[in-house]
């Protein structure tokens, strides 16, 4: 009789523990954290004309930015704004985001323990307790070195995608802009009838252009020069001739982080865009070119801050990037070009 009423006090805990695990796994209302919606101080070159304009905006990007579609929407719109009224916004400005301002929307509408984790490590396991169906099976078929990464990234994947494209296709359409979205890692990414989707393939850091409608602009950007870390998730697809998109500023390529350092633009792009600068290219990028880019206008975007560190090691907090200036950079375009 005594084993029968412990065993049957041991059920009810397990069924009760199971309900409050499940209720806090469907649980997705945004923590308290806030972001950062401070205007920027804007640096600017050259003389304002009709031939449009190059616009980086670099800023630190917090995990708070990332609890829903409209937090971080909301950061950029902020700057973008702040560029509108100083008369830097047209149909022929180019603004360029940071890289893997994309990546980090694998932690949308999760719980507040992610957004909280100090590492990518403690990201992730809390991500893995939250989805633990959905993890497991793409544990399964992730084969990277860090299979925890690969797999939330798989996991989230679908959404991720359609989130990228909602929110930076959205501004660029709301701003009537060419936005160059920074970067996002994504398994085997393709366009299909002007939506970003998902293949079977490995994990690939791409970036895409929208136009001023808000539609993918030209082909997607592949990085392949990836740093240690970032192959420890993603993979370098087998390299490509790079091809310039059509603008109304002009043809323009856009080359992600060390990539602007290892390889030459394509001779007709008369324009860059550099998702993720490097203030020292040379320490960082074995084998840098020694030319840079000759005299053709670009904007370089500095990656100050990811949540996570995800350009770092998944043990450690993300570095603050503290004394380095955020800031708005525009270079306004010779209309003879």
């Amino acid at each position: 009789m005594r084993l029968s009423l412990k065993l049957a006090l041991l059920l009810i805990l397990v069924g009760v523990s199971l309900v409050v695990y499940l209720d806090w796994t469907h649980d997705r209302r945004s923590g308290p954290l806030l972001s950062d919606l401070r205007t920027l101080p804007i640096e600017s070159q050259g003389q304002a004309g009709t031939g449009g304009n190059l616009l980086g905006i670099e800023t630190r990007l917090q995990p708070a930015d990332y609890q829903s579609r409209e937090r971080l929407q909301l950061k950029f719109r902020t700057y973008l704004r702040q560029a509108a009224e100083a008369g830097m916004l047209s149909e022929r400005t180019i603004v360029v985001l940071p890289e893997h301002v994309g990546t980090g929307l694998f932690a949308l509408g999760e719980k507040p323990e992610v957004q909280q984790a100090r590492t990518l490590r403690d990201a992730m396991q809390w991500m893995a307790l939250s989805n633990p169906g959905s993890y497991l099976r793409a544990l399964t078929g992730n084969q990277g070195d860090d299979r925890r990464t690969g797999a939330v990234l798989r996991l989230k994947a679908r959404q991720m995608a359609e989130d990228y494209q909602a929110i930076f296709g959205g501004l660029a359409r709301e701003f009537g802009i060419t936005l160059v979205a920074g970067s996002i890692v994504l398994p085997e990414p393709y366009l299909e009838n002007d939506r970003l989707r998902i293949g079977d393939g490995p994990l690939r850091q791409v970036s895409l252009t929208f136009d001023g409608r808000g539609k993918p602009l030209g082909t997607l950007q592949y990085k392949h020069a990836l740093s240690r870390y970032e192959r420890r998730y993603s993979v370098a697809p087998i390299p490509e001739p790079r091809r310039p998109i059509a603008t109304p500023a002009g043809p323009m390529a856009v080359m992600l982080g060390c990539d602007a350092y290892l390889h030459r633009p394509p001779a007709e792009a008369r324009l860059l865009a550099l998702p993720g600068a490097l203030a020292d290219p040379h320490s960082a990028c074995q084998g840098a070119l020694d030319n840079g880019f000759d005299d053709r206008p670009q904007m370089a975007v500095h990656t100050l801050a990811v949540p996570w560190n995800l350009l770092g090691s998944p043990r450690r907090p993300a570095p603050p990037g503290h004394g380095v200036p955020v800031q708005v950079k525009n270079l306004w375009l010779d209309s003879g070009r």
